[in-house]
């Protein structure tokens, strides 16, 4: 019993003791490097990694927006591009050119939509005109 004792402190004091290797984040991958004595040094080494896993989450924040943003522009090319497709297919169908055509307004009311817009400036822009003057 007293062998079996004898052994197992010596056991137990060489499992305490530290390798002596300076380790690095390399020897994280490795188990057969570390000893139980080399606890410490396990948690400086951990301690490095947070710090870069600090800087990955950062990045990928604002990786994530610049994702984000990209779908948009992505989006609005797809719509320019279908505009320009229906557009470009309107310039050589008769039967679409005369959809659109039969959309916008007679020679007869041009004029009247003219005139409309001309009357609002003149209803915008004549009141603070008019106070200045009197003023």
């Amino acid at each position: 019993l007293r062998t079996l004792a004898t052994a197992a402190s010596l056991k137990a004091a060489s499992l305490r003791k530290s390798s002596g290797i300076v380790h690095t984040r390399t020897d994280l991958l490795d188990s057969h490097r570390w000893v139980i004595g080399d606890v410490k040094e396990h948690g400086r080494v951990l301690f490095t990694v947070q710090e870069d896993i600090r800087v990955l989450q950062e990045q990928r924040v604002v990786l994530r927006r610049m994702l984000q943003d990209l779908d948009g522009c992505m989006l609005k090319a797809t719509t320019k591009r279908e505009e320009i497709i229906r557009f470009d297919k309107a310039r050589t169908d008769v039967e679409f050119a005369k959809m659109l055509k039969v959309r916008t307004l007679g020679p007869e009311y041009l004029e009247v939509q003219t005139q409309l817009r001309r009357d609002i400036r003149v209803g915008f822009v004549l009141p603070p005109f008019m106070d200045n003057l009197q003023g």
